[in-house]
């Protein structure tokens, strides 16, 4: 391990492999009281007689493995060692907090679900070991970015301002329903495209902008300039009462402040989940209010700018109500609320041990046949973008077969609403107990482990840079996708990346230059 007096800080010459020491010094400083929190609350559940006591050692061992195997060898990219903590809390965190769905379950089938959560882990952590070790580095020619051969940051900063402006624009006309007339005319399934180049615009110009925060080489007015347009792009995106354009925009700055900074933001982390949880609270109640139409693809009236502050002062006060357990009662209701949701908690949200459990009683108590890669099938049709192919199946339809399957819906309902899953859960109803999670963790740990390896000698300010990023964001917040939904958001996500960064890149290596001169080595 190299030690933490002797980090170089990352910069605009820092390729992706100088990530794996800045994450492996946080590693070392959280792991401990990690694993010592783990064993406390083992001990409590212990003492209480709760029934999940095994599937928590079981999913906790299975989470802390692929942890221990990435501080001791990750090589760039964290993937792996993000999975291994989104798990340990979408499977071990509902256990903590008694969450209803999980206490109703079998002690039998809590423990299977622990069981499919550690071999998970385990095929993870092996594939990613062998893909180590049978994947070559890639070249350290790259894409990179222009302006970050330069020692001056001026250009890296208006092109991440004129990202972020640009999507915020696009945000604010669109919630105002100044495009409807533009769509109008434009081909089906260009807005699915707008949209997505718009999420990636805004993704990428946070990230850069907050990567430039985090080295300090912005001017104090560029930081508060950067602060505001953060604010108010988050806003703009939560007006619509969605909070995972939101999450993702947020998303793209924490990873940039810590890539930038190579310390954890603690600050703006405890800041943002403290305001999400709190909106959270009132979103079911403010959609539905002024939601029509179905789940995907909601409608609200047009909002004006100056509609905004009644609109929050609302949402606010509808969170302060259910709080202080005062029943709302809405004014509308569209078709795809349901009142059990209505006032959902964060902490609620964040549980896919209720699906694990539900498919693990479908298959061993019901005995419904699993579905034998099913939605695996339906991914290649999925990535054919819908203005070519207007009548292709939703992008949801692997999550929608699985819940027909399994009894969880009826095709009707799905319209209006989708249950999610997420990966593991999936895994188990295509492939059964065992060899679902032995098959996920060993797909997930070779692609892992070749990105890794390939990406490690890539400037993070290059292309593959920032399809690395949209790919590692795509996988935070993967907890509730199937894997089509999943592939097919990473894709419509890379694709607009690949084409705007094409006119700004350049084919070479980017050296760091010694000081005091620049030292550039380029190929053609």
């Amino acid at each position: 391990m190299t030690r933490t007096s002797a980090l170089a800080p990352l910069d605009r010459f820092s390729a992706m492999g100088d990530l794996a020491p800045h994450v492996q010094r946080l590693m070392n400083r959280i792991l401990g009281p990690i694993v010592g929190a783990l064993i406390i609350e083992a001990i409590v559940l212990a003492y209480t007689g709760n029934a999940g006591l095994m599937s928590f050692v079981l999913i906790s061992v299975g989470c802390c493995l692929p942890l221990f195997a990435w501080r001791a060898g990750g090589l760039g990219l964290p993937l792996m060692p993000m999975m291994a903590v989104q798990y340990l809390a979408v499977y071990a965190l509902p256990i903590v907090t008694r969450n209803e769905t999980v206490t109703a379950a079998s002690t039998a089938d809590l423990t299977a679900a622990g069981y499919e959560v550690l071999t998970f882990g385990i095929a993870l952590t092996l594939a990613w070991r062998l893909g180590l070790q049978i994947f070559s580095p890639g070249r350290a020619l790259s894409y990179s970015l222009l302006g970050a051969e330069r020692s001056a940051t001026k250009n890296l900063v208006r092109f991440g301002f004129i990202l972020i402006i640009v999507s915020s624009v696009y945000m604010l006309l669109l919630i105002t329903q100044l495009l409807d007339d533009i769509y109008a005319v434009l081909p089906s399934g260009s807005g699915s495209i707008l949209g997505t180049v718009q999420s990636a615009a805004s993704a990428c110009g946070f990230f850069i902008m907050a990567m430039m925060v985090g080295t300090r080489e912005v001017s104090r007015s560029q930081r508060m300039l950067f602060w505001l347009l953060l604010a108010w792009n988050c806003i703009i995106a939560a007006s619509g009462f969605l909070l995972s354009g939101v999450t993702t925009c947020i998303v793209s700055v924490l990873i940039g402040l810590f890539w930038g900074s190579g310390r954890m933001p603690w600050r703006f982390l405890i800041i943002v989940v403290g305001i999400l949880a709190f909106l959270n609270i009132g979103k079911q109640d403010m959609r539905a209010k002024y939601w029509f139409g179905n789940e995907d693809e909601p409608s609200m009236p047009a909002i004006g700018i100056t509609d905004l502050p009644g609109i929050y002062y609302e949402w606010a006060q509808s969170s302060v109500d259910a709080l202080s357990g005062v029943e709302n009662v809405p004014t509308r209701m569209g078709s795809h609320t349901e009142a059990k949701e209505a006032k959902q908690t964060l902490l609620a949200r964040i549980n896919n041990l209720q699906n694990l459990l539900f498919v693990v009683d479908a298959v061993g108590t019901e005995h419904v046949a699993t579905l034998g890669g099913a939605t695996y099938r339906l991914i290649p049709e999925l990535l054919v973008p819908r203005i070519l192919w207007p009548g292709k199946p939703r992008s949801h339809e692997g999550q929608v077969l699985l819940n027909v399957h399994f009894g969880r819906q009826d095709l009707e309902s799905t319209l209006n609403a989708y249950v999610a899953w997420g990966l593991l859960p999936e895994a188990y109803g295509n492939f059964g107990p065992i060899l679902g999670a032995v098959v996920l963790g060993g797909v997930l740990g070779l692609v892992f482990a070749w990105m890794e390896k390939y990406t490690s000698r890539k400037p993070i300010m290059s292309l593959e840079g920032f399809a690395s990023f949209a790919i590692f964001l795509g996988m935070v917040n993967s907890f509730e996708m199937v894997a089509s939904v999943l592939v097919t958001s990473v894709f419509d996500a890379v694709i607009p990346i690949v084409i705007g960064c094409v006119p700004v890149v350049r084919h070479m290596v980017l050296n760091r230059p010694p000081p005091p001169g620049t030292n550039m080595e380029a190929e053609p």
